[in-house]
């Protein structure tokens, strides 16, 4: 079994190790902001980060007034 530190291939992306942080939340005005920027920056070590979701027009919200 690979351990964390070795590189993945995945599909074009070749991800220099195997930590994949999942996306786990978003502002609630739907806009990054400087909190988001520091906190994926805090993060960057991950081979691989998914972001959380912003909206491009608020009614695509799935919680209105969330």
């Amino acid at each position: 079994m690979p351990s964390f530190s070795t590189p993945l291939q995945l599909g074009p992306l070749l991800l220099k190790n195997r930590v994949i942080m999942s996306s786990l939340t978003r502002d609630r005005n739907f806009v990054p902001g400087p909190l988001q920027v520091e906190y994926y920056t805090q993060r960057a070590g991950a081979g691989l980060i998914l972001t959380e979701g912003t909206m491009i027009e608020k009614v695509g919200s799935e919680w209105s007034n969330a």
